[in-house]
């Protein structure tokens, strides 16, 4: 008899991974998010609400009828209930303390102080005398962003004189809290890493580049770093899992490397974003989503110590103006080049395009390999600089401030609601 998978979120390929393994697949997505291409893939498509509770209750009494052997996903939105259906259903991944702890930023920044683990100042805030007593306190400038959100959404600089403005901009996102941090100076990277049955094996460790603002600009495999540098940020990603308890299946943990010492940023229990999953494939023969189905199912055997790089790779991202898109050219020359694996156009003609203010707002990406971390940085960059974005009817700053608006951006990229914090504006008002 076939495993039964049920996927949740957006991810066809996690799809494709199950059913590579020779998985019965049921997949889970919200009404609005089913694509045509994917209404046809070989699955059980569940049409729903994957976040709110009762989606538990729902795969709970499935379950009964037709027991699932697995419950994945890589989708920050669905975490939480895959944690829930894991612990209800007895099955092998993250549980529902650890979800909420790495959702829940100011969470995981109190379980990290009480660790005596990666010491940051902290703070939750909720007004501007806040952002101002914070200030006092450990220093301007320093960082105010929501307590739980995905995609570089809503981080911001603070500095005094933006203070009533910020102040403002969180309440009109409707965001009852946001979380105030003191500002790390230094480069960042992740740690990639799967846990077996609690030991935790690092896949790779990725270089970031995130240019002049909080969205990153790029990622390359593997970071290099000095020896006692990786082996420092190694340990300490792998305290950071054992704080949040996270035993079984992926992880992407995001670290500062400060003149103090490295500091954890973030971390996740789900590979990392911004097609980092191809690039450790690339770089290290290894596939996190298919590992984290076979894993899930009990199908694969645990690794006994890192890969072996086979190359490096890289992905850098697209910069297009503001306005109207009209034509995209240069992909054809791109691609031509046998260093370039990956490249793919974000925004289609006639959409119009605004600041880059989240991952979301990104307009391309081009992801390449090299025998040096450099040359496929340089590739990957070289290719991105080539896709050109030719726009019309640019728009004003209030046009391109509020499209879209940042309280429907809110909406869909703040988890706060899920982990106890309330909305000012009432959460799912249309």
């Amino acid at each position: 008899m076939k495993p039964r998978v049920l996927v949740l979120g957006d991810q066809q390929s996690m799809v494709d991974a199950a059913v590579k393994l020779g998985a019965e697949v049921w997949w889970a997505q919200r009404p609005e998010r089913v694509r045509p291409e994917e209404a046809v893939a070989p699955a059980v498509t569940l049409l729903a609400d994957y976040t709110e509770p009762a989606f538990v209750d729902l795969v709970a009494h499935l379950h009964v009828l037709r027991p699932f052997d697995a419950v994945v996903s890589i989708q920050e939105h669905a975490l939480l209930s895959l944690a829930a259906l894991n612990e209800r259903l007895g099955l092998r991944g993250p549980g529902s303390h650890t979800a909420r702890l790495v959702t829940d930023k100011w969470a995981m920044r109190t379980r990290l102080a009480e660790r005596g683990l990666s010491p940051v100042a902290a703070a939750l805030g909720r007004t501007a005398d806040d952002l101002r007593a914070f200030g006092a306190e450990h220093g301007f400038p320093f960082i105010a962003k929501p307590v739980a959100a995905t995609g570089s959404f809503g981080v911001v600089l603070v500095e005094p004189h933006r203070v009533d403005a910020i102040a403002e901009e969180f309440a009109g996102t409707g965001a009852s809290a946001f979380l105030m941090e003191e500002r790390l100076d230094g480069p960042e990277m992740s740690v990639e890493s799967f846990s077996f049955a609690g030991r935790h094996v690092v896949l790779a460790l990725t270089d970031k580049s995130t240019g002049d603002g909080f969205v990153e600009t790029g990622h390359t495999v593997p970071a290099e770093l000095d020896e006692n540098v990786a082996a420092e940020v190694v340990a300490l990603a792998g305290a950071f899992l054992d704080a949040v308890g996270l035993s079984d299946g992926p992880s992407h943990v995001e670290v500062k490397l400060t003149a103090a010492g490295p500091r954890i940023v973030e971390g996740h229990c789900r590979r990392g974003g911004d097609r980092i999953n191809e690039l450790v494939r690339l770089a290290y023969g290894v596939d996190m989503e298919e590992l984290t189905v076979a894993w899930a199912l009990g199908r694969a055997e645990p690794l006994t110590a890192p890969p072996a790089a086979l190359r490096a790779s890289a992905i850098r991202f697209a910069e297009a103006p503001c306005g109207e898109l009209v034509a995209v050219s240069g992909k054809e020359e791109v691609v031509a080049d046998p260093d370039v694996t990956e490249v793919r156009v974000l925004h289609e003609v006639g959409r119009r395009i605004g600041p880059v203010r989240w991952s979301g707002d990104r307009a391309g990406y081009v992801i390449a390999t090299g025998k040096t971390p450099a040359q496929a940085a340089a590739k990957a960059a070289q290719g991105a600089a080539r896709l050109v974005f030719s726009v019309t009817e640019e728009p004003t700053a209030e046009q391109s401030r509020t499209a879209p608006a940042d309280r429907d951006l809110s909406r869909e990229n703040d988890l706060s609601r899920h982990v106890g914090y309330e909305r000012t504006d009432g959460g799912d008002d249309d």
